[in-house]
C-alpha cells in the first residue's frame, strides 16, 4: 500500500490525497462488517434491548483502550523530566525501561 500511495504522487497532490483516503476506507471494511453483524444478531435476538446491550458492550472497552494509549506519552514525559532535572543515571535507567514499555503498549493499543 505504501508503494501505491507513493506512485500516486506522480500525478499530483490531489490524486495522492484521494488515493490515501480510498486506501483508508478500504482498511475499515472488516470492522464495519463485524459491527453490522453484531447489530443484526443482537436485534434478531432481543430487538432494541439487544442493540442497547451490544452498544454498551462495544463502549465498555473504551476506557481500557484510552488507558493503553495514554500510558506511552506519560512514561516518555517522565523520562524527559528526569533527564532535564539532572536526576541520577539509576532513575534514568528506570524511566528508560518505562519508556520502552510505553512504546510497546502504544504500538499494541494502535
Amino acid at each position: 500500500p505504501v508503494q501505491d500511495v507513493a506512485d500516486s504522487c506522480r500525478t499530483g497532490a490531489a490524486t495522492n490525497v484521494i488515493f490515501g483516503l480510498a486506501l483508508g476506507y478500504k482498511s475499515v471494511i472488516i470492522p464495519i462488517f463485524a459491527i453490522a453483524i453484531a447489530i443484526y444478531v443482537s436485534f434478531s435476538l432481543a430487538a432494541m434491548y439487544g442493540i442497547a446491550v451490544a452498544a454498551l458492550g462495544m463502549l465498555s472497552t473504551i476506557a481500557t483502550g484510552l488507558a493503553i494509549d495514554a500510558y506511552g506519552p506519560i512514561s516518555d514525559n517522565a523520562g524527559g523530566i528526569a533527564e532535564m532535572a539532572g536526576m541520577s543515571h539509576k532513575i534514568r535507567d528506570r524511566t528508560d525501561a518505562l519508556d520502552a514499555a510505553g512504546n510497546t503498549t502504544a504500538a499494541i493499543g494502535k
